[in-house]
């Protein structure tokens, strides 16, 4: 059962990162801040700026964008988790159901 619950909560995170990431990179990059190596999945992991390399740059202040970044952590850490309880939990409906 553990083992089941990982790969659930494992699969959906991954999907949820992948999603939250490009949402990321679409809203944030080039609007907030300005990096220039970075790609579309590696805008969503900190630090979104290189001090001192060239082309980079905040446009908005940082613990703006660290607390917008907060929420987006948040809601890929908690709706995998959520939605690995809820599918767990119709499952465990339909065992007990067939079980009757």
């Amino acid at each position: 059962m553990k083992l089941t619950v990982l790969l659930i909560y494992g699969f959906l995170f991954f999907i949820c990162f992948l999603i939250s990431a490009l949402i990321w990179h679409a809203q944030m990059a080039n609007v907030y801040f300005v990096s220039q190596e970075r790609g579309l999945i590696a805008d969503f992991v900190p630090p979104f700026v290189h001090m001192g390399a060239e082309g980079e740059f905040y446009i908005r202040q940082p613990h703006v964008i660290y607390a917008v970044w907060a929420v987006y952590f948040g809601c890929v850490v908690l709706i995998p988790g959520i939605c690995s309880w809820v599918i767990l939990r119709f499952r465990e409906h339909a065992l007990n159901r067939a079980w009757k």
